[in-house]
């Protein structure tokens, strides 16, 4: 990234796993060892079943998180092994948390007014030898949302007073690329139809390291019947070119074995391959400054390195296809303006060596990248009170009512 870059922080307490001994959460998966949920959809088709649970977290990113999580016996992570009724009823919730943040009555009960929402998932399903940043490999949205006094405590990281290896896993070595590479794969007539290419600035910073478009429907969009279409093909065309990708550099398009990564073909032969490939002229330039900053790891490098976590995390890339794709308005919640009729963006952000998602290397309206850094701290009870209370009538609106 340029060296003018602003990256921040803001640390969010975690929760005591006690305190959720309480009727409301006392709920389990009917298909998975998984409690402590505050409901779980049962979603059967002619094309198959799904289970989707909303449950909090023990260690939020944001104020009021909860997320929607896949509870099915079946491991399924990428959106496309989901079925489009079950990618719906995902997205749809969504939709209902931002109307949900969009009522008065709850912005002020909340004390959400100048606050901020936020909806994000991640994709790294075969990154099972290093950290990553899906560390739940089944899919799961992210419903975040933060209050004003605590955006108002988000700072600014000083590079040179923070380890080298906190910075590089918060700063992804490839992210001045990856807007370039991720909107080449997304150039698609079908997408277009959806997405607009766009570039809201976060007081006087781009959003330099994601692909960012307009959703051209709105916030409604995610209650749409084409959403989970537009959201499958995003997922294609993205493996698609990450193989693509791959195949220049190493010569092969299949996932690494365990514990390894393919080695590098000679640089003169990397050369052709991009020269040859069917990518936009910008991509050319992009992989070619990528040579640069990666490097062959044999099978005995690999073991070595995984010695030393901060190494394995910021040296070893990625075993496959890593992105996240998060969704939101460059802008705070204002109880005069309804924030499901705000601009609503798509952001995707591709990853290769950062073991933090997206739902910790996000952008605010006045900071392009802020890493939230969990557990820092302990709600006090009135606190974990309120979250509670912002769950249940989140809750109530979904038909789900509890004690």
């Amino acid at each position: 990234m340029n060296s003018n870059f602003k990256v921040y922080h803001l640390s969010i307490p975690g929760k005591d796993k006690n305190m959720f001994n309480r009727p409301f959460y006392l709920n389990k998966s009917k298909k998975i060892n998984f409690s402590g949920i505050i409901n779980e959809k049962e979603i059967i088709t002619d094309k198959g079943a799904d289970y989707i649970s909303l449950a909090p977290k023990f260690k939020p990113h944001s104020d009021y998180e909860m997320m929607l999580q896949s509870t099915d016996s079946i491991v399924k992570s990428p959106v496309t092994s989901l079925t489009d009724e079950a990618v719906h009823y995902i997205f749809s919730t969504g939709y209902k948390y931002i109307q949900f943040l969009s009522d008065k009555n709850i912005i002020q009960k909340y004390q959400m007014d100048g606050g901020y929402p936020y909806l994000v998932f991640n994709y790294d399903e075969f990154t099972t030898d290093r950290h990553s940043g899906m560390s739940k490999k089944p899919y799961h949205l992210h419903l975040n949302s933060w209050k004003k006094e605590t955006i108002d405590k988000i700072t600014q990281i000083n590079k040179e007073e923070v380890s080298p290896y906190y910075y590089e896993s918060v700063v992804d070595p490839i992210f001045d690329l990856t807007r370039t590479l991720a909107y080449d794969a997304l150039e698609d007539k079908e997408l277009a139809k959806y997405l607009e290419p766009a570039n809201p600035i976060c007081r006087d910073q781009e959003i330099a390291y994601s692909a960012i478009f307009k959703l051209k429907d709105g916030w409604k969009f995610l209650d749409s019947d084409e959403f989970s279409y537009m959201l499958k093909t995003t997922h294609q065309k993205l493996e698609k070119r990450y193989k693509e990708i791959l195949k220049c550099f190493t010569g092969k398009d299949t996932m690494p074995e365990l514990y390894t990564r393919h080695l590098l073909l000679p640089q003169k032969m990397i050369i052709e391959n991009i020269a040859n490939a069917d990518f936009q002229d910008t991509t050319k330039e992009a992989l070619v400054k990528l040579m640069g900053r990666v490097r062959s790891i044999t099978n005995e490098e690999f073991q070595e390195i995984s010695k030393n976590t901060d190494l394995r995390d910021t040296i070893i890339p990625m075993r496959w296809l890593a992105y996240s794709i998060g969704f939101f308005s460059n802008s705070y919640i204002d109880k005069e303006n309804p924030y499901s009729e705000k601009t609503a963006y798509m952001n995707c952000t591709p990853r290769l060596y950062t073991k933090i998602g997206g739902a910790s290397i996000m952008n605010f309206p006045e900071r392009s990248l802020v890493k939230i850094d969990r557990g820092e701290g302990q709600f006090s009870q009135e606190e974990f009170d309120r979250h509670v209370d912002f769950q249940k009538d989140f809750a109530k609106t979904l038909g789900i009512r509890r004690n």
